[in-house]
């Protein structure tokens, strides 16, 4: 009878693959907040302009550092799994990370037209925010979704927005 609580030796690549996008996503989104923070304490906001596209540009590298944290995250703990339904699982979760990431980079980057723009511009540009999260985001949920199913895992990151 085989032994169910044995577990496998762990997959070499797969712990030296997340322990390198989980460094290198703690370092970009250190850089990226320090560098957003950066540019908001160099503003002057008595020139009359909005904050500089910079700070989205902080933002986003950011966001791409908790994206690629979490895609580490998922590869250091898909390192004692065997199976080609966990293998594929964590592809569909890899892949729907990198979908969310640049949904929320474009959604950052239009964003910068609500602040640069007159109150007519500014509500397209939310529109425009909005769907650029939308049509980037919504497919990426339904193919991590697969990918959790797949491969037994959990929801690593999330993230919640109250309005009002």
């Amino acid at each position: 009878m085989a032994n169910l609580g044995e577990q496998h030796r762990p997959n070499v690549l797969f712990n030296l693959a997340g322990l390198v996008l989980i460094v290198a996503g703690i370092g970009l989104t250190i850089y990226g907040l320090v560098s957003a923070v950066g540019v908001i304490q160099a503003f002057d906001a008595f020139r009359g302009d909005g904050p500089p596209v910079q700070v989205a540009d902080g933002m986003a590298a950011a966001f791409w550092g908790i994206v690629v944290f979490t895609i580490g995250r998922y590869l250091w703990r898909g390192a004692r799994k065997r199976g080609a339904a966990d293998r594929f699982g964590r592809l569909l979760l890899v892949v729907a990370y990198v979908m969310l990431g640049i949904g929320l980079d474009g959604g950052v980057h239009a964003a910068t037209g609500i602040w640069t723009q007159s109150s007519d511009s500014a509500e397209e540009a939310m529109i425009r925010t909005l769907v650029t999260v939308a049509v980037w985001g919504l497919p990426a949920s339904l193919i991590g979704w697969f990918g959790t199913k797949l491969a037994n895992e959990k929801i690593l990151a999330t993230a919640d927005v109250k309005v009002g």
